[in-house]
Formats: structure tokens, sequence, C-alpha cells
């Protein structure tokens, strides 16, 4: 998909962001991850896949408090791997990224941060199920068109976007990966991508250490 601004757009999918956690924490809930953490604060650590998932899992430490060390990868493979190994205590990342240590049996799913559980997850609670509202995210993807998009050939875009998305093939196949297909108008798009916009922000501006 090839973006230019947002101004002009329509909303075609979300991605599902879990975090996952090794077996050997023996920890079946976010809340007894929680309990774990904070009886051991800067002793565990933690990885992200770059963007959303980063601003999420610092969301989730500063609203319970805890403190883990961030692990650093320059590919996130090895992430997983240690993840697996139990050298990785949590990872916050898409759904069909960290799926291999969770069907061979080390690591386990705790929380999905989107709206709706995902369908290849649909025992995991969703964050605000699991007690954390504020951590609700859906990983907004869409196609974008140039500021200055005349509104007739917006509409006649997002039409054609809509009648493609109702291909129950299509769909079958975005959900095999976590991809949960929605659709909507420009203008629902343009507000959800605000509406994220300003919650990073303000995660930003409470995870930003202190001088």
């Amino acid at each position: 998909m090839t973006c230019a601004t947002w101004s002009r757009s329509h909303r075609s999918r979300t991605t599902s962001w879990p975090s996952q956690f090794p077996t050997t924490l023996n920890v079946n809930t976010l809340a007894e991850f929680v309990t774990l953490a904070r009886t051991q604060p800067g002793k565990l650590n933690w990885a992200a896949t770059p963007g959303l998932p980063d601003y999420v899992f610092a969301a989730f430490q500063k609203s319970t408090g805890i403190e883990l060390v961030r692990a650093s990868y320059r590919e996130f493979g090895p992430a997983l791997a240690d993840l697996g190994e139990g050298r990785i205590h949590a990872v916050a990342s898409s759904i069909n990224i960290i799926a291999p240590p969770v069907q061979s049996g080390r690591a386990r799913i705790l929380m999905v941060v989107n709206r709706e559980r995902s369908q290849l997850a649909p025992d995991v609670p969703t964050a605000a199920e699991a007690g954390y509202p504020e951590l609700t995210f859906d990983g907004i993807v869409g196609f974008y068109g140039a500021r200055d998009m005349p509104a007739d050939l917006t509409q006649r875009v997002a039409a054609d976007v809509a009648a493609v998305a109702r291909d129950p093939a299509l769909a079958a196949q975005l959900a095999s990966t976590g991809t949960a297909l929605r659709v909507g108008t420009p203008a629902e798009f343009a507000a959800a991508i605000e509406d994220q916009r300003a919650k990073i922000a303000a995660i930003a501006a409470v995870s930003r250490p202190a001088r």
C-alpha cells in the first residue's frame, strides 16, 4: 500500500497486537505477571517490535507501576528464541510474529490490545477484559491518497475498496494472519487515526524519562 497523507483515506484492516510471556514464569494471567514483576523490580526484561507495541508496553508499565528492563535487538528473531528459553520475560508484537513459541508450548499470550479478541487466539482476553481498557489499540492499516485529492475521487476509491472487502475469500485470507477486515468511510478512518495519535502522544508524554 502506498501512503502519502492521511487526510483522504479509507480504512481496510486492523492487526492483533498481543503481549506474550514464557511459560517458565508460571503465570497464567496478566494480573499474575504484574504481581510477579512488582516483587522483582528491574529484574525482568522485555522486548517489542518497533512502533505501536513499544508504546503499548511502555504504557502498561506506567499504568501498573512495574519496572522491567528493555532488551534491544537488531532483528526480532533472536528475541523470540530468547523468549522461548526464558531469557526474555515479556514480548509485545503482532500475533503472527509471536506464533512459533506459543505453538511450541514455550510461551503463552496473556492479552491482545485490540477491541475484539483475535480469531487466532479466541481464548485470550482483550486489554479491556484483562482490566486495562486504556491499553486498547487497533493496529490501523488503510489506503491513503494525496491531501488535495478530489472528494468525488475519494468516494469512488472508498466504494471500490469496500466492494473488494466484501469478498469472503479475502477476509478469510487476512484472518489467517491475525488481521480483522473492517470497512469504514474516509471520515471514520481519519477520526480513528486522530484518536490513536492522541493516545500515543499521551503515552509518550508520561513515559518520557525525567531529566
